[in-house]
């Protein structure tokens, strides 16, 4: 308990060894100790507040401040209590003939902000967020403050709040590259590539040297240009597969060519017509076959050759069969044709 009311009360002196109202910081390093519970601190900071006073407004940003940082009802409503009520404190002048009132600083537009400024430089990002809100409260439509604020809230990755800032900055001046920049950088690590493409080229069109606008912008080009050429080849291949597929249906039949006796399961030797043997015809005779899924010959029709050995050969070629035609593993339906030689000596 110590360690709190020592920092409170250090926070506390005036130039006259005063008691003198609590800043936010104060409260702040409180809360912030680790050398109490956090029920005692609350319960101290509450009890100073109320007879101290605070020297700051409670705005909604600080309140959620208060609350991240352990803040409990009872201490809000004290600070709420005591807002702004900056106290006067009595100092004995060198010479000690009388009393003289030395008032606070004017916590103004400008003290704020060169608070928080501060406060960012030496990476206290909470103690500038709260200045930077007091600033904004004096002066509502400052470019600078939200400028300010929006890079604070994305330094520490609050990025919903930068992208609320920051657009509001662009609002209020949208020649600043700065503010475009910061406004894509935010929305690149939203995961928003279109949005934070469009900022960057605006900050580019507006300085075509800004930093890092410029080379994010690059990187989010070439990454576009990498995705497209994914896209392409990933279409590309999809085409081929489907060629592919196309490729792989199965054709009504397959042409075997002439079939031989090394491809047939049963190959049945034409009957030579005793006419055609007594007049002496013999030769070659062509018969075109379809062949089914089983192999058995469906259609058997002789195309050239003598006249009488015709009818032999094709009913000779309906009686034979032949080992079924695949495709891609399945058998299939063919055509082919088969020559018959008919030679009286049987050569």
């Amino acid at each position: 308990m110590s360690v709190v009311i020592s920092i409170i009360c250090l926070a506390s002196i005036s130039f006259a060894q005063a008691p003198s109202q609590l800043s936010l910081a104060d409260i702040l390093i409180g809360l912030r100790s680790k050398k109490v519970e956090l029920p005692e601190k609350n319960k101290i900071l509450t009890d100073a507040i109320l007879s101290r006073g605070v020297t700051f407004s409670l705005t909604p940003e600080i309140e959620k401040e208060l609350e991240a940082t352990g803040a409990d009802k009872g201490l809000v409503e004290a600070i709420k209590r005591k807002s702004m009520i900056v106290k006067t404190s009595a100092v004995m002048n060198p010479s000690g003939s009388a009393p003289a009132t030395v008032m606070a600083p004017v916590q103004d537009y400008s003290f704020f902000m060169k608070r928080a400024e501060s406060s960012t430089e030496k990476g206290d990002l909470d103690a500038a967020l709260v200045d930077f809100s007091k600033a904004m409260e004096l002066k509502p439509d400052s470019f600078e403050t939200y400028l300010a604020r929006g890079v604070v809230h994305l330094n520490k990755k609050a990025l919903e709040l930068a992208v609320a800032d920051l657009s509001k900055a662009v609002e209020l001046n949208p020649k600043s590259s700065a503010a475009w920049s910061n406004l894509g950088d935010a929305f690149e690590k939203k995961g928003d590539a279109v949005k934070a493409k469009a900022d960057y080229q605006k900050a580019v069109e507006l300085d075509a040297n800004v930093e890092p606008a410029k080379t994010n912008l690059g990187k989010i080009v070439a990454e576009e240009q990498r995705l497209a050429r994914e896209a392409e080849d990933a279409r590309k291949a999809a085409e081929a597969k489907r060629l592919a597929e196309v490729k792989k249906v199965a054709p009504e039949f397959v042409d075997l060519g002439q079939l031989y006796t090394s491809t047939a399961v049963k190959m049945i030797t034409p009957v030579y017509p005793q006419t055609a043997l007594r007049a002496g015809i013999d030769g070659l005779v062509k018969v075109e076959v379809s062949i089914d899924e089983q192999g058995n010959v469906t259609t058997a029709k002789a195309v050239d050759g003598h006249q009488f050995l015709r009818l032999s050969a094709e009913d000779a070629a309906r009686k034979s069969k032949f080992k079924p035609a695949m495709f891609d593993g399945k058998p299939i339906k063919s055509k082919g044709y088969i020559v018959y030689n008919f030679s009286p000596n049987g050569k």
